[in-house]
């Protein structure tokens, strides 16, 4: 039996390396480290069933193969551990079931000088040539470094499987192990780079482990009286052992700096985000952010590209903002801005969710957008009203699978922030808008009662003088200016229910007639201009909830903004359309003039484009208050590339009727 006190330093030492690197898995629990501990325990049995050697005898054999097969299993386990295949549960099992018994059943057969040569020969093929197919057909993508390795395992095992079917077993036994221990140094170079003391201490370990095999059996064979002290073969176990540990350290410190500057951008990226929180919450405009926006959500490491795109009053969408991006970017992002809004909810729908209100869009060519793919993520902007208000577009990374998920919980608060914002400034500006027409109703109720009196003396004396005047011509005459009087008291009349916010019990127009009164009173200028004017009315068009001196002051301002607008122009034409949708009438009016010069201030009170004494500014803001307050709607447009749309929706005389009053 070898001495005890020989062999009790080495069994120390990889008692405390297996206690290590047991401790170690703890803090860097992965798959490989736990093949490491399996391993280094290999290594120990290895070392410790010497001591129980004798010299002679079925005993001795028996301890033999235990030493023999434990050296070889631990070369395997470290193999398999540093195998491309070690993160891959299936892989990993299928390489130990291909070498694990091939190396055990060589070994045992080895020790025991069995003389069955074909069950030791397919043994050594099955895993020389095993391995070398799964160098070669384990993975699709074929590395140079696979076939090479796959190519020097075919050529190492038809020599030793060669060489076995002659009888010579301790052959197959050595390029087991020079093979494993070889191979685990090119492979832990391989899958640590880098040019560390570590990875350089276990590579080179490995490396010398490996010849230590081949280098032994030359020099008994040509050196059979030499003497070498066999502590020295065991010195690579030891640089790889301690090489480890020191790798183990060294990728814990990379790590931790990675982690310190991660943690430093990410704080960086905060305080960038809470800075345009500031500004968003402190009332700055929203459009003028978005691209510093953009920016800031590029400075991610997941995205590398963003867009902010925002949703008009009108329902059309336009790019706010974007960064540098790519040509595919760019026209992913200009195939959602010439979606609608509701097309761009379906591809939302349709994707993974990755948070609480963001999308991944599945790759995908927008209809009617050839070439054009869609943005890899949506983030809507969701009002507290819960309507959208447009999406933030983002295009990922390569490698962001894995912080993404982290980094899309920040990226939602921003668009909530965002989205709060745009909503206060269009909130803002309704209101602006409403105490603009809240001081013109009360300047309207001022001038509104002055003008009743000499109007009830007008419409007064009209009656007188149709009783004394005999000629006809002149009758017809003054009935025609009592008529225009009596209209112009209604005119006044609804001024001071706009002003009042008072609706009158009963109010009915025929959109038709009302139209034809209108164009009646501007023919001459229609005319004089050369404008053309072109009707599309639905047929049996409903009678809408207004009344018909409101619906014509509304079309006389509007004819006359279009036929001022239209003096100047190439082409004279005004489209007019009116159709029912749902409860609604829905009036569009589209000249080809210039358009709007500024749409934020069209229905400001006293605001005009036009020369002085042309106009007074009232007009649009007068339409904007009598059809809101029959409860419709107003919006204004421009045109590409040029002219003005204005769309009017009143609700239907039919609808108003059957909604219950609200009390």
């Amino acid at each position: 039996m070898a001495s005890l006190l020989e062999k009790l330093p080495t069994i120390l030492i990889l008692a405390v390396l297996v206690g290590t690197f047991i401790s170690l898995r703890k803090h860097s629990p992965s798959e490989r480290t736990r093949l490491w501990i399996v391993a280094w325990a290999l290594i120990f049995v290895h070392f410790f069933i010497q001591i129980f050697e004798t010299r002679t005898g079925l005993v001795e054999q028996i301890f033999e193969s235990i030493d023999i097969t434990a050296l070889e299993l631990s070369g395997v386990v470290f193999l398999v551990s540093l195998a491309r295949s070690a993160e891959d549960k299936v892989r990993r099992h299928v390489l130990f079931a291909i070498l694990v018994p091939s190396a055990a059943v060589h070994a045992i057969g080895a020790t025991f000088d069995w003389h069955n040569r074909w069950a030791m020969t397919f043994a050594l093929a099955v895993f020389f040539f095993g391995m070398a197919g799964f160098a070669f057909f384990a993975h699709k993508e074929r590395s140079r470094f696979n076939l090479n390795l796959g190519a020097l395992l075919v050529v190492l095992g038809t020599w030793v499987v060669t060489a076995q079917a002659r009888g010579n077993a301790d052959l197959g036994v050595n390029a087991i192990l020079a093979a494993t221990f070889g191979i685990c140094g090119f492979l832990f170079w391989k899958r640590f780079g880098g040019h560390s003391l570590g990875v350089i201490t276990v590579s080179g370990g490995f490396l010398c482990w490996g010849a230590v095999f081949p280098v032994g059996t030359l020099i008994a064979y040509l050196y059979p009286k030499l003497q070498v002290n066999p502590e020295i073969w065991n010195v690579p176990k030891y640089f790889v052992a301690f090489g480890m540990i020191l790798s183990v350290l060294e990728e814990k410190s990379r790590i931790v700096e990675e982690s310190g500057a991660r943690e430093h951008e990410e704080n960086a990226l905060m305080l960038r985000f809470s800075r345009i929180t500031s500004r968003l919450l402190g009332g700055a405009d929203p459009s003028t952010l978005c691209k510093e926006i953009a920016e800031a959500l590029t400075g991610t490491p997941s995205f590398r590209c963003a867009g902010v795109i925002l949703m008009r009053e009108d329902g059309s969408l336009f790019l706010a903002g974007a960064t540098e991006c790519s040509t595919e970017d760019v026209k992913a992002f200009e195939a959602i801005v010439g979606q609608s809004a509701g097309r761009v909810g379906e591809l939302c729908a349709a994707g993974e969710r990755l948070g609480s209100n963001s999308f991944r869009l599945e790759p995908r060519v927008i209809p009617g957008q050839e070439g054009s793919l869609v943005p890899e993520v949506i983030v809507p902007l969701i009002s507290s009203r819960a309507t959208c208000l447009g999406w933030i577009a983002l295009s990922t990374a390569k490698d962001a699978n894995e912080s993404i998920v982290a980094e899309i919980a920040r990226v939602e608060m921003l668009a909530a922030d965002l989205a709060v914002t745009i909503e206060n400034a269009r909130l803002h500006h309704q209101l602006v808008r409403s105490e603009k027409l809240a001081a013109l109703g009360q300047l309207v109720a001022g001038v509104a009662h002055e003008l009743n009196n000499p109007l009830t003396g007008i419409i007064g004396y009209t009656e007188l003088l149709s009783d004394e005047v005999m000629q006809e011509a002149a009758s017809k005459k003054v009935t025609k200016i009592g008529n225009e009087a009596r209209r112009m008291h209604r005119i006044v009349s609804g001024l001071l229910r706009f002003a009042r916010q008072s609706n009158p019990s009963e109010r009915t127009a025929n959109f038709e007639s009302a139209l034809h009164d209108a164009l009646q009173l501007r023919e001459f200028h229609l005319r004089k201009l050369a404008i053309h004017v072109r009707t599309e009315i639905e047929p049996a068009l409903p009678s809408m909830a207004i009344s018909e001196d409101e619906l014509k002051q509304i079309l006389l301002n509007l004819l006359n903004n279009s036929i001022d607008a239209l003096e100047e122009s190439g082409q004279r034409v005004i489209r007019i359309h009116a159709q029912r949708h749902s409860n609604r009438v829905v009036l569009m009016f589209e000249d080809s003039g210039p358009g709007f010069s500024d749409l934020n201030r069209a229905f400001d009170p006293f605001y005009t484009t036009k020369p002085v004494g042309k106009g007074t500014g009232l007009g649009l803001s007068i339409c904007y208050g009598i059809v809101r307050e029959c409860g419709g709607d107003i919006l204004l447009t421009n045109r590409k590339p040029y002219g003005a749309s204005i769309k009017i929706e009143i609700p239907a005389a039919d609808a108003s009727r059957t909604v219950p009053a609200v009390l």
